[in-house]
């Protein structure tokens, strides 16, 4: 007999997903990075080309991010950890829930541990360890959450499922 298999994604899945997914990131933005360091070398560094670069590292991650929730609700990582998003009713995204998703996400991942260090006072060697304990709680919230879900797709009012296993084609038949 074999045990039934919850819907929706453990946490081990979910943060194996997360860590393919920054590499991915990481991948993505070095392309903006070398073309603004080339820039910077050219036309020499100012306040403005560094948020000019900000503005367009933020752009390409949700261009990314956007794109692939928008069209079939898995980014290449979810795709491999078979993950998808789509509304707790099961719609699929559309571009405003895209948006709202990208920004609540920001706001705990990054927001919220900023404030978190800003607030603590930096002198403490331990501030920033403790700031970004704060980045782990939308995730560790999925313990308490019926569904498993994770804080931001909670306030979002979305899921991530867990896709079954594609079924193995059949063998090619030899016409011979």
């Amino acid at each position: 007999m074999t045990k039934p298999t919850s819907p929706f994604p453990s946490l081990k899945r979910r943060l194996a997903c997360l860590i393919y997914e920054c590499l991915l990131i990481l991948a993505l933005m070095l392309v903006p990075s070398a073309l603004f360091t080339w820039l910077k070398a050219e036309i020499g560094a100012s306040f403005w080309l560094d948020k000019l670069l900000q503005l367009t590292l933020l752009g390409v991650l949700f261009a990314y991010f956007g794109l692939s929730w928008v069209r079939g609700g898995q980014t290449v990582a979810m795709k491999a950890w078979r993950l998808k998003l789509e509304m707790a009713d099961g719609r699929p995204l559309g571009w405003p829930q895209a948006v709202l998703r990208f920004m609540v996400t920001l706001l705990l991942l990054i927001g919220v541990p900023v404030v978190a260090y800003l607030g603590m006072g930096r002198s403490d060697p331990y501030t920033a360890r403790l700031a970004l304990l704060w980045a782990l709680v939308p995730f560790l919230w999925s313990y308490f959450d019926p569904q498993g879900q994770a804080l931001h797709d909670r306030l979002c009012g979305m899921r991530l499922k867990r896709m079954p296993k594609a079924k193995a084609d059949a063998a090619p038949v030899n016409p011979d």
